[in-house]
């Protein structure tokens, strides 16, 4: 039978978690950057700013940060999931029921997810947030969104860790700089990653190389890590 075209032959779905302004975004450019180039991903905050340009009730909600309902939420996390597996998601579930929902939908599919939580202290959002001038970034609904986060997330998280038969959990400190969280994000897969894909690299082709216009070391550490898991993915897709 036909190996399932899994990421690294372990996960159906990405999902990230965390506040808006948190590095959600600019942590699924790196992964199609420097790994998953053909990743199928969405942000749930962007799916809905486009679903609010010809829904004036939607477009108030979001204009004013309040939460879409749950019903609503889910139906579109489904339809992008299914229709795009393996696939990536940020920006869901953010509150209990959401996570049962999607708890159901793991669970009926077979599917196992790799849930990535991403913590960022609320001084750095407002200053990220802030900086890029949204119109539904000003200081009050960046405030609203924090208190929300800071009640929902841990109801979402605890139903999650409930599961450990259908989820593998990262957790990343979204603070520092972000070719570190994403070399520390690749460490962690590597941690979950099969060992047997480690015992032969004779075939493994990857170079560690900081570039002449680099001023750090992270994105070489990046790009090599990277090399793995495109070399192990590509064994696991090679027809028998």
């Amino acid at each position: 039978m036909a190996t399932k075209p899994l990421l690294l032959e372990k996960w159906d779905f990405i999902i990230l978690l965390g506040e808006s302004g948190g590095g959600k975004g600019t942590l699924v450019k790196s992964i199609k950057h420097y790994w998953l180039e053909n990743l199928h991903s969405a942000s749930m905050g962007d799916i809905f700013r486009e679903k609010a340009k010809t829904d004036p009730v939607l477009k108030e909600m979001t204009d004013q940060g309040i939460l879409v309902d749950n019903a609503v939420v889910s139906q579109v996390f489904h339809e992008f999931a299914e229709a795009h597996t393996p696939g990536l998601v940020d920006g869901y579930p953010r509150n209990r029921q959401q996570a049962i929902d999607l708890i159901k939908l793991v669970k009926e599919k077979d599917w196992r997810v790799l849930v990535v939580d991403l913590q960022c202290n609320v001084d750095k959002i407002i200053e990220r947030l802030l900086a890029r001038k949204r119109a539904d970034d000003n200081l009050a609904i960046v405030y609203k969104r924090h208190t929300d986060h800071m009640y929902l997330h841990p109801l979402v998280m605890a139903e999650i860790k409930t599961r450990p038969d259908l989820f593998d959990i990262i957790t990343l400190n979204g603070n520092l700089n972000a070719d570190i969280v994403f070399s520390n994000f690749l460490l962690d897969v590597l941690r979950l990653v099969d060992m047997l894909y480690f015992y032969d690299l004779s075939d493994v082709e990857t170079t560690f190389k900081v570039e002449d216009d680099e001023t750090a070391i992270n994105p070489a550490i990046n790009r090599w890590i990277c090399g793995f898991l495109k070399s192990i993915q590509e064994k696991i897709l090679k027809p028998e």
